[in-house]
């Protein structure tokens, strides 16, 4: 095992004999950048200042002979053999990401209950999409209006993306997901975009607060937040109208799992045989912290939700700049009504 140093912000990390350095950078949870992850569009370039590094398939093509003696390395491909000391500018918001069009290929659809399906989309091996844990893409078919998605799984394998679609009656794309849409599908998407992301400098604990399908980007938060090895903890809360709403077990495997998260379902409309928290989602919180003046807020689902979260957890003490979301209808700020 190797450290890797970047001289331009102080940051370290360990990477195992074999990996890239950009892989170990990914899975500790620093942005570098990159584009093509195939050493071919130069966008991961960095400066080597000390150490030795490898090519296991000889230099890519993405360095030109001038780069190569000027010490550049391209991290998506090069391995480490010793310690490093490397100089690269790390991603530090959505400004620093490109957004891009792109195709791909429906790989996997998977019904998660009555109205709520995982569809996965592959991205050609040549293309890469980088994006921060909890921002969104806008699906592109032919015969209808973009969809904005919010992406479901962490950015450390961006060769896939995985979107929660819920099936919305009347809904003309979402009917077509569910009734039509066929694994082998070519479509196209767009991004990422949005400014709702996970924001890995902080160090207050967490409240996440999903509304239905508002759990995809929470699952790719704290997704990330465990593979970079965050000890940060995390409330998660999960509001749905019943049971079989909740469509997926992760919540509680991490709670099981992981003394950091704690996981709070909360249903509007249960059955006389649930036994947990009932009413809505934002009211849960409420009663369980004092005062929220410490806390980082996540906030992502239906507008009402979000916006009567944003109201009352003001008035118990949280800072208007520690609130972060994403309204499946449209961005709302602390104050509006």
């Amino acid at each position: 095992m190797f450290t890797v140093e970047n001289q331009v912000t102080g940051s370290q990390f360990k990477i195992e004999k074999g990996e890239t350095i950009l892989d170990g950078a990914m899975s500790n949870g620093i942005g570098f950048p990159y584009g093509c992850r195939n050493g071919f569009c130069g966008k991961c370039k960095a400066t080597l200042i000390e150490g030795e590094v490898s090519y296991e398939e000889g230099v890519p093509p993405g360095l030109s002979t001038e780069e190569i003696a000027d010490n550049m390395i391209l991290p998506c491909k090069c391995q480490a053999k010793t310690d490093l000391s490397i100089v690269v500018t790390e991603l530090e918001s959505v400004a620093d990401i490109e957004v891009k069009t792109l195709p791909c290929k429906v790989t996997k659809i998977e019904h998660l209950n009555g109205d709520v399906a995982k569809v996965v989309l592959k991205i050609p091996s040549s293309e890469s999409m980088q994006y921060l844990a909890g921002q969104y893409i806008d699906l592109i078919h032919p015969d209808f209006e973009p969809r904005a998605f919010s992406i479901a799984n962490a950015p450390h394998n961006t060769g896939f993306i995985e979107l929660h679609v819920r099936l919305i009656s009347g809904g003309k794309f979402t009917n077509f997901v569910f009734n039509e849409l066929e694994e082998k599908s070519l479509l196209k998407i767009e991004g990422p975009k949005g400014s709702f992301y996970l924001r890995e400098s902080g160090d207050k604990p967490m409240i996440m607060v999903a509304g239905g399908t508002g759990f995809g980007p929470v699952k790719a938060m704290v997704e990330h937040a465990l593979e970079s090895g965050s000890q940060r903890k995390i409330h998660i809360y999960w509001g749905a109208r019943s049971e079989q709403d909740l469509y997926m077990s992760l919540p509680n495997e991490w709670a099981e799992k992981f003394d950091n998260i704690n996981f709070t379902p909360v249903l509007s409309m249960p059955d006389d045989s649930w036994k947990g928290r009932t009413g809505f989602v934002h009211e849960a919180v409420l009663a369980d912290f004092k005062t929220l003046t410490n806390y980082e807020v996540y906030a992502c689902g239906p507008p009402q939700m979000v916006r009567s979260a944003a109201n009352t957890f003001v008035k118990k003490g949280m800072f208007e700049n520690n609130f972060y979301n994403d309204s499946f209808d449209f961005s709302y700020q602390v104050g509006e009504s």
